[in-house]
C-alpha cells in the first residue's frame, strides 16, 4: 500500500497542469491584484480627501484672509476636471485589452462636456473594434499558414490617458492607444480646452495667424539641433521627413505654458526614435 501511495504521489508531482489552467490562474491572479490595488487607492484617496476637507474647513473658519482668497478663485477653473469613467480588462487567447477611459466634467458648460465625452467614447469604441478585428484576422492568418493556435501570442491593446496641463485657463489631456504584437504602435488623441472661453483651442488660437510658419520654423530648428547627435536620425525632406505640420496636427499644452507638437512613431523618423515631441513657447498674449 505504501508503494502504491508513493507512486501516486510521484505521478501527481510530475503531472503538468494544462496550459488553459495556467492562463486562467494567471488571469485570476492579475484581476485579484488589480482589485486589491484599486481598494488600496480608494482608501488612500478617501483618507487624503477627508484630511484635505478637514484642513480646508479649519482654514476657512480660522483665517479670514484664507477665506477671502478662496472666494476669489474662479469657479469654472476650480470645478473642471478629467476623471476615469470606465476601466476594464479583457483577456483571452486572441488579445489582452486594458482600458482606462477618461471623461470631462465642466461645471456650467454641459454642451462642450457632452460633445467632448461623446467624441472620446465614439473614437475609443471604434479603435478598439478595429484593433480586435486585426487581432482576429492576425490569428486566422497565422493558423491558415500552419501555425499552432496554442502557440499564438495574444495581441496586447491598451488605452490610457494623462493630464498634461490644468490651470485656471487651460485643461489639456492626451489619450494614448498602444497596440503590441511584434512591436508596439501608439496613437495619441489630444484634447485642449480654454476654460475661460469654454471651448477647445487650436494651434492658431494659441500661436497666432502665422502658426504654421512659426511652428515649422521651431520644429525644423530643433530637428537640426537633435540631428547633431549621430544617434538621432530623421527622415529627409521629400523622403518622409518633416516639411510642415498638418491642419489637424496633434498637440497638447504642458505645465510650462508650451505648445507641444507630437509626431507618432515612424512619422518623421525611424521607429527606434519613438514618438517625437517639440515644445513651442506660447506668445505672451496667449499665455
Amino acid at each position: 500500500m505504501k508503494d502504491l501511495w508513493e507512486q501516486a504521489r510521484q505521478q501527481y508531482r510530475e503531472t503538468q497542469p494544462p496550459e488553459e489552467l495556467n492562463f486562467a490562474v494567471a488571469s485570476a491572479l492579475r484581476a485579484g491584484e488589480r482589485k486589491r490595488a484599486h481598494r488600496r487607492n480608494v482608501r488612500r484617496s478617501l483618507s487624503a480627501g477627508l484630511a484635505a476637507c478637514a484642513c480646508f474647513v479649519l482654514l476657512v473658519n480660522a483665517s479670514p484672509t484664507f477665506a477671502q482668497a478662496v472666494s476669489e478663485v474662479p469657479v469654472l477653473g476650480d470645478l473642471a476636471r478629467v476623471f476615469t469613467v470606465t476601466q476594464y480588462t479583457v483577456e483571452d487567447r486572441d488579445h489582452l485589452i486594458d482600458v482606462r477611459l477618461p471623461a470631462l466634467d465642466l461645471a456650467g458648460d454641459t454642451d462642450l462636456e457632452q460633445r467632448v465625452n461623446t467624441e472620446i467614447s465614439t473614437r475609443i469604441d471604434q479603435i478598439l473594434q478595429e484593433a480586435e478585428d486585426r487581432a482576429r484576422e492576425t490569428k486566422e492568418a497565422y493558423v491558415e499558414t500552419g501555425g499552432d493556435p496554442d502557440d499564438f501570442m495574444p495581441i496586447v491593446i491598451s488605452v490610457d490617458y494623462e493630464i498634461k496641463c490644468q490651470t485656471e485657463q487651460y485643461l489639456s489631456f492626451v489619450i494614448t492607444k498602444t497596440e503590441t504584437l511584434a512591436s508596439a504602435y501608439t496613437e495619441h488623441y489630444a484634447y485642449n480646452i480654454d476654460l475661460t472661453a469654454g471651448r477647445e483651442v487650436t494651434l492658431k488660437d494659441l500661436l497666432g495667424p502665422d502658426y504654421k510658419e512659426s511652428a515649422n520654423a521651431a520644429i525644423s530648428e530643433e530637428i537640426a539641433r537633435r540631428s547633431q547627435d549621430p544617434d538621432n536620425v530623421f527622415f529627409l525632406q521629400g523622403e518622409g521627413g518633416f516639411e510642415s505640420i498638418s491642419d489637424d496636427q496633434t498637440f497638447y499644452l504642458d505645465a510650462d505654458k508650451n505648445v507641444v507638437v507630437l509626431f507618432e512613431k515612424y512619422e518623421i523618423a525611424p521607429g527606434y526614435m519613438g514618438v517625437q515631441e517639440f515644445a513651442i513657447p506660447l506668445p505672451e498674449q496667449a499665455s
